[in-house]
């Protein structure tokens, strides 16, 4: 996930229009998060990367931190996407 705020960073320093940014953060959203399943060895229910990385870039667009952001959604996914244990 470091690679990911790394990547994040980079992209916010750069001169593009909103809807280039959406769609390239976005981009970089849903690759970190396909990184982050494979590298812990997990498939991930369908629709999570999806819902995590629309949250994530709603929390940026109404100002949060990426840290903040990254840490709501990550709380939010687990929690939509957790299977009740029986």
């Amino acid at each position: 996930m470091h690679l990911f705020l790394i990547a994040l960073l980079a992209v916010m320093a750069l001169p593009l229009k909103a809807s280039s940014d959406s769609s390239l953060i976005r981009t970089i959203c849903m690759a970190a998060f396909s990184s982050a399943m494979s590298q812990a060895g997990k498939i991930p229910p369908a629709g999570m990367g999806e819902s995590t990385c629309d949250c994530f870039q709603n929390q940026l667009d109404e100002g949060a931190a990426l840290d903040v952001a990254q840490a709501y959604c990550k709380q939010e996914a687990a929690e939509a996407f957790s299977q009740p244990s029986n």
